[in-house]
């Protein structure tokens, strides 16, 4: 497939969007309990300002660490995953779609096997760093979001590849 100038440059982009977000989570993967706790509760602290003026009291001292732990949960697990689903399979899409010999399925292989390697890498890196634990939940929430952001990416290259086809067709 001959690429236009324009192709590449976002292949190059959302390549290196999609690096950034799995080196990040690696990255943070590797960092202490101090030092993880102080990065998530920088997040913690912010969101909470921002829920409690909206409606003030709603995180209070009594809530404040079942609040956390989602956030570390639903924030740094599941919607860090959920980027790096989105930017990895995007990227390996463009990347692949670039060679004739390469199929889709080639795609959702290194897409989804990507994912859950990176899940349980991050957990077992955690098993050896002072104060963490790499936990086999947390591998199925950070699956689960990367699954999510796959998902969004499969859909929509899905319907666009129809609907060129369709309309090749119709010619």
């Amino acid at each position: 497939m001959k690429v236009s100038k324009k192709y590449l440059v976002w292949t190059i982009i959302i390549s290196l969007l999609s690096l950034a977000v799995n080196i990040f989570i690696i990255v943070h993967s590797c960092l202490n309990a101090s030092q993880s706790s102080e990065a998530s509760g920088g997040v913690v602290e912010f969101l909470a300002k921002i829920i409690n003026s909206i409606k003030p009291g709603s995180i209070t001292d009594q809530n404040i660490s079942s609040f956390s732990n989602f956030i570390r949960k639903a924030v740094g697990h599941f919607g860090l995953f959920m980027s790096s689903g989105l930017l990895t399979t995007l990227a390996a899409h463009l990347i692949l779609n670039m060679f004739k010999w390469a199929k889709y399925y080639l795609q959702i292989i290194i897409a989804l096997v990507w994912g859950l390697s990176l899940a349980i890498l991050t957990e077992v890196i955690q098993l050896n760093v002072d104060g963490r634990s790499g936990e086999f939940t947390d591998v199925l929430i950070d699956y689960s979001g990367y699954l999510l952001g796959f998902l969004i990416i499969f859909l929509i290259l899905f319907f666009i590849i129809k609907k060129q086809k369709r309309h090749q067709t119709s010619k």
